[in-house]
């Protein structure tokens, strides 16, 4: 199975958000990357969302010094079931071995009838 399709990180248009709204894309808790006017780049989880800019743990920017916006809300990332593939991978190799000694290889003759 792919997790391909799924996206990590999400655009905002940052022009759209000069408008004096608080975006409807952002909401609290989510993750977000941000690269500011001066080629600045900030990660961080989201603490405030109002109509002037977002803040986290290490303070707040200005809609206006953004030059890009990306959102990532928890769950949405591949990375975060990880586990659970590792789970389901174990789980079906111990169902193979579990079963092998069930199979046999005659090749090229018959098998013995048992």
């Amino acid at each position: 199975m792919s997790l391909a399709a799924c996206s990590s990180m999400q655009p905002v248009s940052v022009s759209d958000l000069a408008n004096g709204q608080a975006p409807a894309e952002i909401q609290t808790g989510d993750r977000v990357e941000v690269i500011s006017r001066d080629g600045e780049k900030f990660e961080f989880t989201v603490t405030e969302v109002n109509a002037i800019g977002l803040g986290g743990k290490f303070g707040f920017i200005p809609y206006q010094n953004m030059r890009r916006l990306s959102v990532r809300r928890p769950g949405s990332d591949p990375e975060d079931y990880v586990w659970l593939w590792g789970i389901l991978g174990a789980a079906l190799f111990v169902a193979i071995i579990a079963n092998a000694d069930s199979v046999s290889v005659c090749s090229p003759s018959p098998c013995p009838i048992q």
